[in-house]
């Protein structure tokens, strides 16, 4: 089969990730256009646009659209590509809003159309490992999950305090935003077992007015030097100090980290921000059969990991992100190991993930199995509801919110 072709709306740091896998392997995807109001260019392609609506009514030729745009835009984009009749790489969330993502999913349904989204980590080995072992049956059915997001001090006051995703009025919540890729692995890793019942409490325990040092400007370059070379969270260590958080933008030059700090919201005081999600939430939930989850996310960690314990009737799952230490109680060997597709080691994000993602989407394109096809889109509304129900509990006072 010939190689695929697709075009990218929105050229951000997602964007030029899975743009990256057309670059490394040029012989299965091709980029033949990108919409971005600011930075097209930075990906290169034959033919740009300035907004993603002239894109699309150009109806340029290709396979897949990748929509990689802010959150308040997904769900018309998707609409526009799905009717033109595209397949759609989405990177989640799916929208903002529960209607708006049945919405996109139902239209993807009607029209026979894949939907994948940008749910990185089941496209890892290590998740995967852990998707192969449960699968085999040798530990047994799941009784439980406690499963801890360490978002990362630095990470949180990047997105959920100065960035993209720290009002939900302006994006989604940050149980959408930042931990729908979990909910994702809850929902694969429990198969056809559907999640029912949610409870979720959560708040913002320290980037509000409330702590801001006496004396704090608004803006981190303005500061005192006696609270700025104090506070962990100043723009000036978080982006010219640190090469942490740089990769995240085109430019990253000495210049542009200056302007960034001087001239946007991501050198504004973090108890002085707009920001209205939990720095802090945790999510119980009740899946058929009895099995239960918890999910802790939190911002005040030094690493950006995720751990995992997985109770089962006859084995044990614990991990750190990295590694996993197995058990069988009757002290057997196990022998399901990572799928061989994710076992081939690749440069991008993610412990590999992202390019495993766009591999996997051609794979299925490929292969044209319609039930395939279904299904995978379907599967992709699953954790948004948790997502939802998660929020709607937790603004409710820890409420306990029924999914149908």
């Amino acid at each position: 089969m010939n190689k695929l072709k697709a075009i990218i709306l929105g050229a951000g740091y997602r964007g030029r990730a899975y743009a990256e896998y057309a670059a490394a392997h040029p012989d299965q995807l091709e980029i033949v256009g990108v919409a971005d109001p600011e930075q097209a260019e930075t990906i290169a392609a034959p033919k740009y646009w300035r907004d993603w609506r002239d894109c699309l009514e150009d109806r340029p030729e290709a396979d897949i659209v990748m929509v990689t745009m802010p959150d308040s835009l997904h769900h018309d984009s998707a609409i526009m590509a799905l009717e033109a009749g595209y397949h759609l790489l989405l990177e989640k969330p799916i929208s903002p809003t529960e209607r708006e993502c049945r919405e996109v999913i139902d239209c993807a349904l009607k029209n026979k159309r894949l939907v994948v989204i940008g749910h990185v980590l089941r496209y890892t080995a290590y998740f995967a490992h852990i998707k192969a072992l449960v699968d085999s049956g040798e530990l047994g059915e799941i009784v439980s999950i406690a499963h801890q997001e360490s978002a990362g001090f630095w990470k949180v006051a990047h997105s959920y305090v100065r960035g993209n995703w720290a009002n939900s009025k302006k994006s989604s919540p940050i149980i959408l935003a930042k931990c729908s890729h979990d909910f994702d692995l809850f929902v694969w890793w429990m198969g056809r077992r559907k999640c029912r019942k949610v409870t979720s409490f959560g708040s913002i325990k320290l980037f509000n007015r409330a702590n801001m040092p006496e004396g704090a400007a608004r803006m981190c370059i303005d500061c005192p030097p006696r609270i700025e070379k104090r506070c962990v969270w100043s723009a000036r260590n978080m982006y010219v100090d640190h090469d942490e958080l740089k990769y995240l933008f085109a430019d990253h030059s000495d210049e542009a980290m200056q302007r960034l700090i001087s001239e946007t919201e991501y050198g504004k005081c973090v108890y002085q921000s707009d920001n209205d999600v939990p720095d802090h939430q945790v999510v119980t939930m009740e899946f058929e059969g009895g099995a239960t989850v918890s999910h802790v996310m939190t911002g005040f960690t030094e690493r950006n990991i995720r751990t995992t314990r997985i109770a089962l009737t006859r084995g044990e799952i614990i991990g750190d992100g990295e590694t996993l230490s197995i058990c069988r109680f009757d002290g057997n060997s196990v022998e399901t190991g990572v799928p061989t597709n994710f076992r081939i080691p690749n440069r991008s994000r993610h412990g590999g993930g992202d390019f495993n993602l766009v591999s996997e989407m051609i794979r299925i394109l490929r292969r044209n199995d319609p039930e395939e096809i279904r299904e995978t889109t379907a599967e992709a509304l699953q954790s948004h509801l948790i997502c939802f129900a998660a929020e709607k509990s937790r603004l409710a006072g820890g409420k306990v919110i029924e999914i149908n």
